[in-house]
């Protein structure tokens, strides 16, 4: 099972799991990459919640673009919406290593149920982050896939 952690402090994260990928390595999603069923894990504080999520790993792909460039210069802000926008989240990374993740889970649009999240963080935690996408990236490719001859994306 693939997947990625963002940890904080006080024992905080956010985790993203890749359970199910399709069209791998033909048929790629009109988000770039291919389409996944996959599960967050959201601690944040005292709440918690685990859930389904659908995305792509061109998403996923952007995103870790976004946090490299954010890690490498300890600035900026690197951000992740999925396919169908019930999880989204920011990273900011702010001056001496702070950094903060604000976002906002929600599981069935139909529901009013929806958890806003903070956790706090720090640069030495994004190692463990970039390498797990890195696995994702390098395994499954840029928004175009990993055979983009056969690919249908366009």
């Amino acid at each position: 099972m693939k997947g990625f952690v963002i940890r904080g402090k006080l024992g905080c994260y956010l985790q993203i799991t890749l359970d199910e990928l399709f069209g791998f390595p033909k048929t790629t999603s009109h988000f770039g990459g291919y389409d996944v069923k996959g599960t967050v894990e959201i601690k944040s504080g005292s709440y918690f919640v685990m859930g389904e999520l659908w995305f792509s790993t061109g998403e996923i792909y952007l995103f870790y673009n976004q946090l490299v460039q954010c890690y490498k210069d300890l600035e900026g802000v690197a951000k992740f919406c999925s396919s169908e926008t019930n999880l989204e989240f920011e990273i900011k990374f702010r001056n001496r290593g702070q950094v903060f993740i604000q976002g906002a889970y929600k599981e069935f649009e139909s529901l009013d149920n929806e958890l806003k999240f903070e956790i706090e963080s720090n640069q030495s935690f994004y190692l463990e982050t970039l390498e797990g996408l890195r696995e994702i990236v390098n395994l499954y490719g840029d928004l175009k896939g990993v055979n983009d001859s056969n690919s249908s994306f366009g």
